[in-house]
């Protein structure tokens, strides 16, 4: 599904950015099969840098719905909640309100059943954050296979 580019430059929030993903979801829930999330670093621990874990993601979000997996893919909204960081205070140099506002508005949603956590998430403060809250909220935690990964690294 593609986003509305306007709606994600002109959101001046995390709640309004969590609404254009919300609706992304909504639509998505529409073809009836569950809604996955990966979830690994971006900003810290993983690959050591942003683009490299982006594309490890991006990959890992393609080799999933090659499986079968309708995979809500947040790489989209990266710029844009890049933009807004700098309107939220951080804690010990980390943008919290991402996790906090965004990401706690989205699995409060109901929308995602499940999320695939990649092997090294515990790097990640983003992806420590969701491993803790996504079981409160009834969502499913799995292990990304990693399989699925080292095969196409070795194609």
């Amino acid at each position: 599904m593609n986003i509305d580019k306007n709606k994600l430059d002109s959101a001046e929030t995390f709640e309004e950015l969590a609404d254009v993903a919300i609706d992304m979801l909504k639509h998505m829930s529409l073809s009836g099969k569950p809604i996955v999330e990966i979830c690994g670093p971006i900003s810290t621990g993983g690959l050591g840098s942003v683009e490299k874990n982006l594309a490890r993601i991006k990959k890992a979000i393609e080799i999933a719905n090659k499986n079968n997996l309708q995979v809500f893919d947040n790489t989209p909204f990266e710029d844009a909640m890049n933009r807004l960081s700098a309107k939220y205070p951080k804690v010990n140099g980390y943008p919290v309100a991402i996790l906090e506002i965004f990401y706690r508005k989205i699995f409060e949603s109901d929308l995602i059943s499940k999320v695939f956590f990649l092997s090294d998430w515990q790097s990640s403060k983003g992806a420590t954050w969701e491993r803790n809250i996504a079981p409160t909220l009834n969502i499913e935690v799995k292990e990304y296979p990693e399989e699925w990964l080292s095969e196409t690294e070795n194609k």
